[in-house]
């Protein structure tokens, strides 16, 4: 007997997960892709091409401090958005906790490319970047039973190569 698309078989599953994950595949494919390129683009001036060099030289501990630095600058910022907002200052506390989430990926993104090398000598790092992986192939698998899915990949794929592209 076949399977049948899990779509057809749950309708109020596809409708209430695919959304958000469609969502979720816009932020990982098409913002981190633009945020990537661009921090590529700022990697060209010859001050931050310096600087970027040196990341490349750490050493194992060095690159993984550096590689949690991101998240650790960016938490006071979001505690201030958490304050705003529960203080009744709703868009400002939203403003400045997107601002902040923005940065951070950005930043993280491009530590991430000069650090990889290195990261993936440590035990600890390979662990958890082979688990993520996994949990992402895991997750993608189920989805691509989904046509939705489906066809929000192949339009986030057009999105993400046009971003790439105007940024680059």
């Amino acid at each position: 007997m076949p399977v049948s698309e899990p779509s057809r078989r749950h309708p109020l599953v596809s409708a209430l997960l695919v959304p958000p994950a469609v969502i979720l595949l816009l932020l990982e494919e098409v913002i981190w892709a633009g945020l990537k390129a661009l921090m590529a683009r700022l990697g060209r001036l010859p001050l931050v091409a310096r600087l970027e060099a040196r990341i490349q030289a750490l050493p194992p501990l060095g690159a993984a401090a550096l590689f949690l630095a991101p998240g650790a600058v960016m938490f006071p910022f979001k505690l201030m958005a958490l304050w705003a907002i529960t203080q009744g200052h709703v868009l400002w506390g939203l403003l400045v906790l997107l601002t902040a989430k923005l940065t951070a990926t950005a930043l993280f993104a491009r530590i991430y490319t000069l650090c990889k090398p290195t990261l993936m000598t440590v035990a600890w790092f390979v662990r958890l970047h082979d688990w993520i992986n996994g949990v992402k192939a895991w997750a993608h698998a189920r989805l691509n039973g989904w046509r939705l899915w489906r066809f929000a990949r192949r339009a986030t794929g057009r999105l993400r190569a046009w971003v790439t592209r105007a940024i680059a």
